[in-house]
């Protein structure tokens, strides 16, 4: 008889995880940009990292994102502008965030998975039913 090897558990991906965190991210805006307030549509909000997407550690952490403008041909560049400019961005952090949040994110920016894991599971239930609240409202 043989036994079959136990199954690994399916893990969420980067690009699911990604995908809830920027439709949640577009229904909280309502269309306006965070930085220069302007009503620019959903479909031209786009998720800035304030501590940048390669720190899995926040990189889901909704303290971490803002929706910001993002069509440079239509003049809406508040993304661009705040991701290419590191003062721009300590700027636009310290006007959107807490003091306490920042050297929260940091902390935990400058942490490994391995020191502070993160449930993707967890990260998907709560997106997907934050997402749902939103629609149903």
């Amino acid at each position: 008889m043989v036994i079959p090897k136990p199954q690994k558990p399916h893990r969420v991906s980067d690009r699911v995880l990604d995908g809830l965190v920027r439709e949640y991210v577009r229904l909280i805006s309502g269309g306006y940009c965070k930085r220069c307030k302007k009503y620019v549509g959903e479909e031209n909000i786009a998720t800035a990292h304030l501590f940048r997407r390669w720190r899995k550690t926040v990189r889901w952490d909704l303290r971490n994102v803002a929706p910001l403008c993002d069509n440079p041909p239509m003049g809406m560049m508040c993304h661009k502008t705040v991701d290419n400019d590191p003062i721009e961005m300590s700027s636009f952090m310290y006007e959107i965030l807490s003091p306490d949040d920042i050297a929260d994110l940091q902390r935990l920016a400058n942490m490994t998975i391995k020191e502070y894991p993160i449930s993707r599971e967890q990260i998907k239930r709560d997106l997907k039913e934050k997402i749902a609240l939103l629609e149903g409202a």
